[in-house]
């Protein structure tokens, strides 16, 4: 099969998939191992994704449930925008309302893990309605060359612990600068492939899809598919490929309408915006749409009035 027909096969741009492998190991593993200042333990995984009628869908990157009955929404970020806290907002709510569905109140911490770029954030925004709160953990400081030399010594000596496989995920985030970041990404996926454990591979593979998927670039990107596909995790998200690709066939006439509406509606949306005076930056960031796409509406704008 050639590059094309696995890229075409494989779900790999499916953050679902590699989250949910991901997330399954995490289970009955304290917090901690990102850095919070938490030993609760995650105790179930969670769907991420929040269908956006106005846009396109709003996805978090983890939603764990935890020992204590809490639920923990965790976030990582590159920089740090006030923007966000829109974004966080709308995780809390979406959680709020999923577990009122269920007849559940459980107090829900929002949790982001900020790369070495980011050395200091404000953490809550405070209007007269309502207050947005989140807790954040700074990996500015991390020692990554120890955290690699432990890495490296635990995978020689067959004896890697949680603790170490957590650091070969989050390491490419201690990191400051985009080449550093990807060098370690490629350097982390290469240790991954020594582990003996597949089961262990699986998790810091799919790890590290996860936790990068904000600041990797395309190039590193094709690397980890070729990487992955001659792994289990490959294996695994071809199959789910498959059986998606088969759903998709059947339910793509439906849908189409749908997109249509959801991207007339945000249409709708940004030109009622625009006119109102708001920039086009903004109203990006709020229906995560790109820039160029609200810069081509304002246009439209101007040419009617």
């Amino acid at each position: 099969m050639g590059t094309k027909d696995t890229e075409a096969a494989v779900a790999y741009q499916n953050k679902d998939i590699v989250s949910k492998l991901f997330g399954d190991r995490m289970k009955g593993k304290s917090l901690s191992l990102f850095g919070l200042e938490t030993d609760l333990k995650v105790v179930d995984v969670k769907p991420t994704n929040i269908p956006i009628v106005q846009a396109r869908e709003l996805r978090m990157d983890n939603l764990f449930e935890l020992e204590d009955g809490s639920v923990a929404v965790l976030d990582y970020e590159s920089e740090y925008r006030k923007t966000n806290f829109t974004k966080y907002g709308r995780y809390i709510m979406d959680v709020i309302d999923r577990y009122l569905k269920e007849g559940k109140e459980p107090d829900i911490h929002m949790m982001v893990l900020y790369t070495a770029d980011i050395e200091k954030s404000n953490t809550i925004l405070k209007r007269t309605s309502c207050s947005i709160q989140v807790e954040a953990c700074y990996l500015t400081g991390i020692p990554s060359e120890e955290w690699l030399r432990k890495v490296k010594e635990g995978i020689d000596e067959n004896r890697v612990t949680d603790e170490e496989l957590m650091h070969l995920v989050i390491l490419p985030l201690t990191y400051k600068g985009e080449e550093k970041k990807q060098q370690a990404i490629r350097e982390c996926v290469e240790l991954a492939r020594q582990i003996p454990d597949k089961g262990q591979e699986t998790f810091v593979l799919a790890g590290i899809l996860t936790f990068t998927d904000k600041v990797i670039s395309e190039e590193t990107r094709r690397y980890i598919k070729e990487v992955i596909g001659m792994t289990q995790v490959g294996k695994m998200l071809m199959e789910e490929g498959r059986r998606e690709g088969r759903q998709e066939g059947r339910r793509e006439g439906r849908q189409e309408g749908r997109r249509e509406g959801r991207q007339e509606a945000a249409r709708r949306t940004a030109r009622n915006m625009l006119k109102r005076g708001d920039s086009p930056e903004v109203i990006a960031e709020i229906l995560e749409l790109p820039v160029e796409t609200i810069k081509a509406w304002e246009q439209e704008v101007c040419t009617v009035v």
